[in-house]
């Protein structure tokens, strides 16, 4: 626990590049202080501009003499022209020019300076306060950048609504800046596959998600969109396939509700929250196909829409088949295996053997050529219709092995 000591223990200070500033961006570091305007011990995250401005008022209250050895900072890298070794290097030259500030700030005295408590206690306004709202011991620790990882542990919007606005009004200014990402981290851990479709949308369209309303929204059954679903109804004939639905989510049951996008009438399917693992967003291979969350029509979703080009397959690898049974329906996504391929002199098309190993040797379902590369449909030796297909990640492979049948798929 932090507490403040105006018997002035010898001053020290060290900067640290923060761990989330070197893939964010973020000009964040870790500051640990000691000495410093009478806290006996601080640490905590800062940014170079938190630094700047303190830099600036110092200029202002005790002349540019005082701050002048402190020296300038790096000059900030263009973002165009920004990659990670610049920004690694970037960090390191600014940590070390925050560094000689802290060594300045010592050797000149100004770290026994009121203005330290601003920055410390993350105050935006620079005039000098009471002094007594600095001996308030509550209010120095809960001022301090531990707020992010206090709500961290909250788990529940309602512990979350309970601190950030509900407690004192000085809590909830505090707490305001990691609120948002809280009802984020809060939505992806509840609803996983809402969540990648929603960050899907929100990239594409540059707009901010609102996700405290979007978790009451979700909740209350009022947001709807369009996931696939790995083995529909659990039934045979859709062993090994991944079938587009509109889903809802109905708190009163715990359940995912899945409106089956079909030719023919079907009832809704209630996927239990503990198999939340059924459902997937458009996989990232497949976004040419430009998913949309909820079209106005079902037949513009993209599941009717064919996957072009010839994707890099090797004989044995993992591959989903965009196959219908009905002509009127949207493909569905269905598991096989590379048995051969031929590719056409210019590459632009190929003809795939594909085995579906789900099926015994004797089922005439087991194995299938098709032609794909040209965005055409074309009609199956086996029935149905065929599009394109997309070539399967390790990662993806090991999501479709959960539901191999225990049991060869027999007709």
């Amino acid at each position: 626990q932090n507490s403040l000591d105006f018997n002035h223990p010898e001053p020290s200070g060290l900067v640290i590049v923060h761990d989330g500033a070197w893939e964010t961006y973020r000009e964040d570091f870790m500051i640990q202080l000691k000495g410093f305007a009478g806290f006996e011990f601080w640490q905590g995250v800062r940014s170079r501009d938190d630094f700047e401005r303190l830099r600036e008022v110092f200029e202002k209250e005790c002349g540019t003499g005082a701050v002048g050895s402190m020296g300038p900072l790096p000059k900030r890298p263009e973002f165009i022209q920004m990659n990670h070794w610049k920004w690694a290097c970037y960090l390191r030259e600014t940590r070390s020019g925050l560094q000689r500030w802290l060594d300045t700030a010592i050797r000149t005295q100004l770290c026994d300076s009121v203005l330290w408590r601003h920055l410390l206690l993350n105050q935006a306004n620079f005039q000098p306060a009471d002094a007594a709202a600095w001996l308030d011991l509550a209010h120095a620790v809960l001022g301090l950048p531990t707020m992010m990882n206090i709500m961290s542990f909250l788990e529940e919007p309602a512990d979350v609504s309970r601190l950030c606005y509900l407690s004192a009004g000085w809590i909830c200014h505090s707490t305001a800046a990691y609120c948002p990402k809280q009802w984020e981290t809060m939505y992806a851990d509840r609803w996983p596959a809402f969540h990648e479709a929603q960050k899907y949308v929100s990239d594409l369209s540059h707009s901010e998600v609102d996700w405290k309303s979007m978790y009451w929204h979700t909740l209350a059954g009022q947001f709807e969109t369009v996931l696939e679903a790995y083995d529909r109804e659990k039934k045979l004939g859709f062993a090994m396939s991944c079938m587009l639905a509109k889903v809802t989510w109905d708190s009163h049951i715990n359940c995912y509700i899945a409106k089956y996008v079909s030719a023919s009438q079907v009832l809704p399917e209630k996927i239990p929250y503990h198999e939340g693992y059924r459902l997937r967003f458009c996989p990232p291979s497949a976004r040419t196909l430009k998913p949309e969350l909820m079209p106005p029509q079902a037949s513009e979703l993209y599941g009717y829409r064919v996957l072009e080009g010839v994707p890099d397959l090797k004989v044995g690898q993992g591959l989903e088949l965009q196959w219908k049974m009905q002509q009127g329906s949207p493909f569905g996504w269905w598991f096989g295996t590379v048995e051969s391929l031929e590719r056409d002199a210019g590459g632009a098309r190929a003809k795939v053997t594909m085995i579906f190993d789900h099926f015994p040797a004797t089922s005439r379902w087991r194995r299938l050529q098709i032609i794909i590369g040209d965005g055409v449909v074309r009609q199956c030796a086996i029935g149905g219709w065929h599009g394109g297909v997309r070539a399967v990640t390790e990662a993806e492979k090991k999501d479709w092995v959960k539901f191999y049948p225990k049991e060869p798929v027999i007709f």
